[in-house]
């Protein structure tokens, strides 16, 4: 039986003291990943990554290991508990079904009963179940007295339009039934403990109606309704004394997302967390998505409780990593044992848990098993004026062997999203790279979130425009400082970053010696028609993309202006790109088009197929070999040595 004790022996395996880490402990997925504990604090769960495969492993405090199963036939996601005694895997599949278009990343979850060893698929013999759909692996409520617990389905045949009903599943033999129905506009459902239900979300594509309801004697009754092209919130979760439903949304004053109440005649209370210089970015949940606080956006982590004892106790744990980001994954249900991820300081990321009664923290296992503290290169914080005078936020990874930091091979790292953000952490590329010796930059170029809305909303219509601007000028000024060697500059992106990649080899052909790109659109005109034709006229999805980009209808021109495919002839650079073929979010298509614009072109370009992959790099063995190419492709046109 693999065990805990194993991951100890682990972390004394490490490289040589005088060699660099090969690349494969970069390129693998992390030894350990997604830990959790359960409600009782008796165990841990977690990802472990071996030669062998990728393996769930459980670990109790008092008695030692006690279980492993094997997870790599399909991808895990993630890992959590529901009650003590099950944990909770959640797995996907890139698959194809019959009479739909495309792939889809089929979701499910299993879950693993620490008694007895069992492993059942929640959910698998439904009768009905919509055979196209993702997020079965949802659970939005655990009972209190039983193994069941609440998830999410859609219902019908695949000629339907299936209602999103609540289904009751076994969490012993996996068996479910409908607990209640929903309709065809039902987003969302909130259960309390007793598997009474507190409220239900609904949107409406064809008739741009949000609203919330929630049950009165029986019967729904709607609370909140409001027209809008996009919902316009997003039910969160509950507070603790179920008096209200808890959303969040930005304050008009500075643009900042908090966390509002509803109460349940509709009532909007003023914001419960709420700063003036921070947004939120993400909510700590329990199993039935009671809300305790806040992780607040920024290059770190910060946090704010309901309860200001363990406010207290969190950042405590952050003050003794001053140089890290320390991120709370997961806590016991009396909050006595805390789990936490520390990474992006001198050290290499590990996992620690914090007992609450003694106030020990205990380092329990590193997330790299292959990496040494002195192989980490050192992280900084920037800030940076764009041309037009607005403030850019970046990252920068430095070479953690090289002591003379002037004129450095220079990797730029836009990233996904675009609305998204890098902050300090561990980023296995961007490390990989600082160690052989180049300097990292990763732009928080107008458009990213996690700096307010005015600055998200700053990029609106900025593809390859302004977006690209900040970019352009962030590499201008570490040229200017003499840190980057303005002849050896590479930009590698994946996804909008694959685009800001390819537009920083269209758009400024003499910055960059070599561009690469993952998953990259390529052809604005072209995603916008896929869109619609995945999504439908109505949705709210194609309208959010026309609002970010522009309207492939109106706009075309303006589309094609921006688009890196039509814009092939500008390239002096070589090109790389690399695509999953099991991609469903960017179409492997938009690499080839991408590629024969530049053959026509005739410029040198490398496409590479990622068989079986998707668009997140979610295999390490795909993820290895994307390394492998970058790396190759990397050190040919700007090699560090």
């Amino acid at each position: 039986m693999r065990n805990f004790i194993t991951l100890f022996f682990l972390i004394g395996q490490l490289t040589n003291a005088n060699a660099a880490p090969p690349i494969e402990a970069y390129g693998q997925l992390p030894s350990v990943r997604s830990m959790a504990i359960s409600p009782d604090g008796a165990h841990l769960a977690y990802l472990v990554n071996s030669e062998e495969g990728e393996f769930l492993s459980i670990y109790n405090f008092k008695d030692g290991p006690v279980g492993s199963v094997g997870a790599s036939k399909l991808k895990a996601r993630g890992v959590s508990f529901a009650g003590p005694d099950h944990v909770i895997i959640e797995v996907s599949m890139t698959a194809r079904v019959s009479g739909f278009r495309g792939k889809f990343e089929h979701s499910g979850a299993f879950a693993y009963n620490l008694r007895n060893n069992n492993i059942v698929q929640l959910l698998s013999r439904v009768v009905n179940l919509h055979p196209a759909q993702t997020g079965l692996g949802y659970i939005v409520g655990i009972h209190k007295k039983s193994n069941d617990v609440f998830m999410p389905a859609f219902i019908g045949d695949q000629f339907s339009d299936p209602p999103y009903n609540l289904l009751k599943a076994d969490l012993d033999n996996g068996l479910a039934s409908i607990f209640h129905p929903g309709n065809v506009d039902t987003q969302d459902w909130f259960v309390d403990t007793d598997g009474t239900i507190l409220a239900r979300e609904d949107y409406s594509d064809k008739r741009n109606q949000y609203s919330v309801w929630t049950k009165k004697s029986g019967d729904w009754v709607k609370i909140y309704s409001k027209t809008a092209e996009i919902a316009p919130i997003s039910l969160i979760g509950i507070k603790s004394d179920r008096s209200a439903l808890i959303f969040s949304d930005r304050k008009q004053s500075d643009g900042f997302t908090a966390l509002f109440q509803m109460q349940f005649d509709g009532t909007i209370l003023p914001p419960i967390f709420s700063r003036t210089d921070s947004g939120i970015g993400s909510v700590l949940l329990d199993q039935n998505r009671v809300v305790f606080g806040v992780e607040y956006d920024g290059l770190y982590p910060f946090y704010e409780f309901f309860d200001s004892e363990i406010e207290k106790l969190v950042n405590s744990v952050a003050k003794l990593h001053p140089d890290s980001a320390v991120t709370l994954t997961d806590w016991s249900s009396d909050f006595n044992k805390l789990v936490f991820y520390v990474a992006g300081g001198p050290t290499v990321p590990a996992y620690f848990v914090l007992d609450r009664t003694t106030l020990k923290l205990t380092r329990v296992v590193n997330a790299y098993n292959n990496i040494t503290d002195k192989d980490v290169g050192e992280l900084s914080t920037i800030e940076y004026k764009a041309r037009d005078g607005l403030t850019i936020p970046a990252i920068i990874t430095w070479p953690p062997y090289v002591e003379n930091r002037k004129n450095l091979p220079l990797i730029v790292i836009p990233h996904g999203g675009p609305e998204a953000y890098d902050a300090i952490g561990f980023d296995w590329m961007a490390q990989y790279f600082a160690n052989r010796g180049y300097l990292v930059f990763q732009p928080n170029f107008r458009g990213s979130t996690g700096f307010g809305a005015k600055f998200r909303d700053a990029g609106r219509g900025e593809w390859g425009r302004k977006m690209q601007d900040d970019i352009t000028d962030g590499v201008k000024a570490l040229i200017k400082t003499g840190s980057a060697d303005k002849d050896r500059i590479c930009i590698v992106g994946a996804s909008y970053g694959g685009y800001a990649a390819l537009a920083g080899g269209a758009f400024t052909p003499d910055l960059y010696q070599c561009v690469a790109a993952i998953a990259p659109v390529a052809d604005l005109p072209k995603m916008l028609i896929d869109e619609r034709s995945d999504n439908g006229k109505d949705s709210w999805v194609l309208t959010y993309w026309k609002t970010v980009i522009g309207d492939p209808k109106s706009e075309r021109e303006k589309l094609e202006a921006i688009s890196p495919a039509d814009h092939a002839d500008a390239f002096t650079a070589p090109v790389l790109l690399l695509h999953g073929d099991d991609d469903t979010v960017v179409p492997f298509r938009q690499s080839t088009i991408m590629e024969g614009a530049l053959k026509k072109a005739g410029k040198e370009v490398t496409l590479i197929k990622l068989e079986g992959e998707d668009h997140w790099l979610s295999t390490g063995e795909t993820r290895l070999q994307t390394l492998q190419e970058l790396d190759r492709f990397v050190t040919a046109t700007i090699g560090a040595n």
